[in-house]
């Protein structure tokens, strides 16, 4: 666009030295105006006004081609003229303009042979200059009329082109921008796709990972082997968690459950999360926490999922014996400013080339550029970082003294103003002993024959159903106080399914848990508002899953 913009000044310099600074400033706001379009309509609005103004005319005409015919897009004009109408290309005069590749000047419309008459005699037109818009291969054509005879100045042309130029430069650029946002829509749409069908077969992995480990232990070579094919697992979940909330965060379609929590609180649960990663990579992590709550408003899995890559990252890019450093801090708010939390996770790993800080946390971007690839990932992780930090109203940076002596990422998010102390009163009760019957909806064999399994393991008397419609006449045979349902079912989904049991009274002390290989932002949203109490993606975590069943359980009782 800016191209274009030099380019018809210069012709206009050369040409025309005496056009006018209004038309000059003209011809500048509509530049400026077309290069932040995204659509053709925005451009038709700019455009038929401007040729208006610059030419003085007492109508314009914005015409698209449309195959073999010429179709008035729009106007702009003392009285009507086409608009909406479709005219064989060669039987009107924008068609000649196309046709030949050149203006068309008309001083008098009634003694010019190209002229429809008939569809010329009912409105006010008297003369014309009809442009091509782009000349090497028109795609429309832009008109300006007079009511009174005029010869069309050369003045009055040259604005003309230059500003088809520069239309038909936007609308290149408005079809790129749509092929572009189309190609997106697929892309995200196959990675949706992409992460449930690896979902599918990676959850009957995990289950049987899952049980075998709840059957023979940890100890031992093949308790190790066990521990390691796990931590394998969840690493492979991650990967397709983070394509899939990169996607997301992308086209804004992650909203926040923003709730007053304790960052203290969630920085230790995530540390205890953590703690078999950081025991397997034999580094010390060294703590520094507030000894009293720091209070802020965030969506704690988010919190969690942030807090988590940069750990993730400490872990990863240090050597064994080497050591992690998470600080937490308050600092008050001071002349109206407001108060902030600040969390640092400092390692004293590989560190980061100064080269790569500033692109550090743009998607695919990784600090390990080595051929072996030997730490793994997509560089999705920071990106993702960046994102749900920036949407808390926060920011982060990182920082390196270079290579092999570490870094350090910093989180800065609102805090409340207010510091309280932790209530000890509330006391927790656990339903994990609870003998429970259970109804898990899965049409794949393999995920629901090893999700019976362990739940079995637990003491839980289960049930299966292979798609909806059996599933919802099982349930309402069993009425079993945990449903566990896949959202991917034959003949009726699973939205579908939790729909129809809350219908049903008989269910409403019943928790519905959706298992699923689709985890977007969306499908959770849609997961809640069809009577699901939460959503799990596939593969899923025991413990994760029966903690979910021992809350929602208590919530009904």
């Amino acid at each position: 666009m800016k191209n274009i913009l030099q380019t018809s000044i210069a012709k206009e310099q050369n040409l025309h030295q005496s056009y006018s600074i209004s038309s000059y400033n003209r011809l500048l706001l509509v530049v400026k105006d077309l290069a932040c379009v995204r659509t053709l309509e925005e451009i038709i609005e700019i455009v038929r006004l401007a040729a208006r103004d610059l030419t003085n005319a007492d109508g314009v005409t914005f015409v698209l081609r449309d195959g073999d015919c010429c179709h008035y897009v729009d106007e702009n004009a003392i009285g009507p003229l086409w608009k909406g109408m479709r005219f064989p290309l060669k039987s009107c005069i924008s068609g000649w303009a196309m046709l030949n590749k050149q203006a068309a000047v008309i001083e008098d419309i009634y003694q010019d042979a190209r002229i429809p008459i008939d569809a010329y005699k009912v409105t006010f037109v008297k003369s014309l200059v009809m442009v091509p818009i782009r000349i090497a291969d028109p795609l429309g054509a832009i008109g300006a009329y007079w009511s009174t005879p005029h010869l069309a100045t050369p003045e009055e042309i040259e604005l003309l082109e230059i500003l088809t130029d520069t239309t038909a430069v936007a609308i290149a650029n408005v079809q790129l921008f749509q092929k572009l946002t189309t190609q997106n829509a697929l892309k995200d749409k196959f990675i949706a796709m992409l992460a449930h069908e690896l979902r599918n077969p990676v959850a009957p992995i995990s289950n049987g990972v899952q049980l075998l480990k709840l059957k023979l232990g940890e100890t031992g070579a093949v308790g190790e082997t066990v521990l390691k094919m796990q931590h394998q697992i969840k690493h492979l979940s991650k990967l397709i968690d983070e394509l899939l909330d990169v996607s997301s965060i992308t086209y804004g379609k992650i909203s926040l459950n923003l709730e007053k929590v304790n960052l203290v609180e969630l920085v230790r649960q995530s540390l205890n999360d953590h703690a078999q990663a950081i025991k397997r990579s034999n580094l010390n992590v060294v703590q520094d926490l507030p000894n009293t709550p720091l209070w802020a408003y965030v969506d704690s899995t988010r919190f969690f999922q942030i807090f988590g890559n940069l750990l993730d990252n400490a872990l990863k890019f240090s050597k064994p014996d080497g050591a992690i450093w998470v600080d937490l801090s308050y600092i008050p708010g001071e002349n109206g400013s407001s108060s902030l939390a600040v969390l640092s996770v400092r390692d004293s790993g590989m560190g980061i080339e100064p080269i790569i800080l500033p692109e550090l946390f743009e998607p695919f971007t990784q600090a390990d550029r080595s051929l072996d690839r030997s730490r793994g990932g997509l560089g999705l992780g920071l990106s993702v970082v960046k994102s749900l930090v920036e949407l808390h109203g926060g920011n982060v940076e990182a920082s390196s003294r270079g290579i092999n002596l570490g870094a350090e990422f910093k989180v800065t998010l609102p805090a409340c103003e207010e510091v309280t102390t932790l209530d000890n009163s509330l006391e927790t009760i656990g339903a994990a002993n609870k003998s429970l019957k259970i109804l898990v909806i899965e049409d794949n064999d393999d995920s629901a024959t090893t999700l019976k399994a362990v739940l079995e393991h637990f003491g839980h008397e289960v049930s299966v159903a292979k798609n909806g419609i059996l599933g919802i006449e099982t349930a309402r045979e069993l009425e079993p106080h945990i449903i566990i349902c896949d959202i991917g079912l034959p003949e009726m989904d699973g939205f579908a399914v939790a729909q129809e049991l809350s219908k049903d009274s008989k269910f409403t002390r019943a928790i519905l848990i959706a298992l699923t290989g689709y985890g977007g932002q969306e499908d959770r949203e849609l997961a809640l508002k069809s009577g699901f109490k939460c959503h799990l993606t596939k593969p899923v975590d025991f413990e994760m899953l029966t903690t979910e069943i021992d809350r929602y359980f208590l919530v009904s009782a």
